[in-house]
């Protein structure tokens, strides 16, 4: 609302004997009461009108706003008319000689006009401009900086840790410390050697000296007895000692190679004086009752050796007066250092108990010389069961013949008839259960199985180095096994071999030439027949 005044008319000086102060007085009383009865009838038929558009203009401002920002005002800088209107200085300049009045808004509360358009302070006055979606902040309440304080600790710590353990880890050089005594008992496992020395003050974090055995060639050579170490010896000074000093004279070492059967190294063991095959044989049937795994074990019914594939294949330090207990306990205790929770997670991604994985790995080191064959031949056992095809591979049958002894040099059609739960010819899907030790390469294998077509496979006889033929169909099988027979052999004899026995047609395998003395031969077979290392 803006209140105008009518100019001033102006007076002729009537020369009436009226002294100049007295007309004066005499036209400012006329024009105050002439006028200002003139400007109260103005501003009564005005005001409601301006107030309703002001009103107006301010749910505009508020409809139009698609956010809120809010500034405090504060006496030495005031706020104009434009700035809430959005009206040019011009015309804020025009509303700055209005008479002091007071109304109400939406947005801003309850705001009183100033002097030059201005507002006094209010401590619930703001400016409204368009500055964005309007977000209301919310006060943190106190359960949330608590959770946000203690979680920005519990990561603190762990990053502290982590680096601590790391810093142990890569740490090579040793200083000067005190002398510490530390006596590791017989029988002892890596964890616990970890725990003594952690114990003792030798080392501060059980899973640097973890991590630090687990990739270093000491795995299994730890010795017990009494060592003097230092507080300031780095992990590798402290693993160096633990591996030469202590029993060192009244151990003797001892090796499982990859692919042994337990009866293999039973032999092996009485053959090197460290104990008799029975004692051996006895413990590995006594703890498969209490071994971690024992719920996915086949029954003892059912396979020669519940804990045939879990004998871990590696060099262990024996005491001269160790027990069969204690010398199975030590290899079970390696194996599952081995098959560690990536491997338990990878196999249960796959959907396989370790027992499957560990009957996978077990074909695939007895069927391929060659590591980095081993997904091969996972692919291939993987494509044959997916098409329901048994098979047929000739390590299982020689298992089953010689009850794990292998040293069978040629497998014959009568052996493919065995009647026995390891026979891939007579039986779908896997065998019972696992046929030798697998090495951890033969595992990884399993594993990660390659993906190709491939539903056959043989031994390159050209190349005679442990590698194998890949075939998709059973006639690039056969063809191939023509081709690559004993050249001495009569082209009748080849053609005998390379015919598929009765129900055996779509066999995988490595195929050799019969001796004519032997009889015929399941060449259509898998198989590396012959057995490894001294066995053979």
């Amino acid at each position: 609302m803006e209140i105008k005044f009518k100019p001033e008319p102006e007076k002729k000086d009537t020369g009436a004997g009226t002294s100049p102060e007295e007309k004066t007085a005499g036209t400012e009383e006329n024009v105050s009461a002439a006028e200002i009865a003139e400007q109260t009838a103005e501003t009564a038929g005005t005001e409601e009108p301006e107030a309703e558009k002001l009103a107006e203009t301010e749910e505009n401002v508020t409809e139009k706003s698609v956010g809120i920002k809010r500034r405090r005002r504060s006496r030495k800088n005031p706020v104009t008319d434009s700035e809430i209107n959005g009206e040019d200085g011009a015309a804020g300049a025009g509303k700055s000689d209005r008479p002091e009045e007071s109304h109400s808004g939406k947005s801003g509360g309850s705001r009183d006009l100033n002097g030059a358009g201005g507002f006094e302070d209010s401590e619930e006055d703001a400016i409204v401009e368009t500055v964005g979606e309007a977000v209301e902040k919310k006060p943190m309440r106190l359960w949330q900086k608590i959770l946000l304080g203690a979680g920005a600790v519990v990561l603190a710590v762990m990053l502290t840790f982590g680096f601590s353990i790391w810093r142990e880890y890569s740490r090579t050089e040793s200083t000067e410390g005190n002398p510490v005594e530390v006596t590791i008992e017989e029988g002892s496992s890596t964890r616990q050697v970890a725990q003594e020395l952690k114990d003792a003050g030798v080392i501060r974090y059980e899973t640097a000296f973890l991590m630090k055995i687990y990739f270093s060639d000491n795995r299994g050579k730890l010795r017990y007895g009494t060592f003097t170490l230092n507080d300031g010896m780095c992990l590798d000074d402290v693993i160096a000692a633990l591996v030469t000093g202590g029993a060192q004279k009244e151990e003797q070492s001892f090796t499982i190679p990859e692919g042994y059967s337990i009866p293999m190294i039973a032999e092996k063991l009485e053959n090197e004086g460290v104990m008799s095959q029975d004692e051996f044989l006895t413990a590995v049937k006594n703890a498969a009752a209490n071994f971690q795994y024992a719920d996915v074990l086949p029954a003892a019914d059912q396979v020669f050796y519940q804990l045939e594939g879990y004998i871990f294949p590696d060099t262990y330090y024996l005491s001269e007066d160790m027990t069969g207990d204690e010398l199975v306990a030590k290899i079970l205790d390696e194996f599952l250092n081995k098959f560690d929770e990536q491997r338990q997670q990878e196999a249960a991604n796959l959907g396989m108990s370790v027992e499957e994985v560990l009957i996978r790995a077990s074909l695939v080191q007895k069927e391929t010389e060659r590591p980095e064959e081993y997904p091969m031949v996972a692919g291939v056992i993987n494509n044959r069961l997916a098409q329901n095809m048994r098979l047929q591979f000739d390590s299982t049958v020689v298992y089953a013949m010689s009850e794990g002894m292998y040293g069978v040099e040629r497998v014959l059609y009568d052996h493919l008839e065995i009647d026995s739960p390891y026979n891939t010819y007579k039986n779908d899907g896997l065998p019972v259960g696992p046929i030798c030790s697998p090495s951890l390469e033969a595992i990884d294998g399993a594993l990660h199985p390659a993906e190709h077509n491939y539903l056959y496979f043989q031994t390159d006889q050209v190349k005679n180095d442990g590698s194998n033929l890949y075939f998709e169909t059973y006639e690039e099988h056969a063809a191939a096994a023509a081709t690559t027979e004993n050249p001495s052999a009569s082209s009748d004899q080849r053609q005998e071999t390379t015919a598929a026995p009765d129900g055996a047609e779509g066999t995988t395998g490595n195929t050799t030439a019969p001796d004519a003395a032997e009889g015929t031969a399941a060449s259509e077979s898998t198989g590396n027949t012959a057995a490894p290392d001294a066995a053979q």
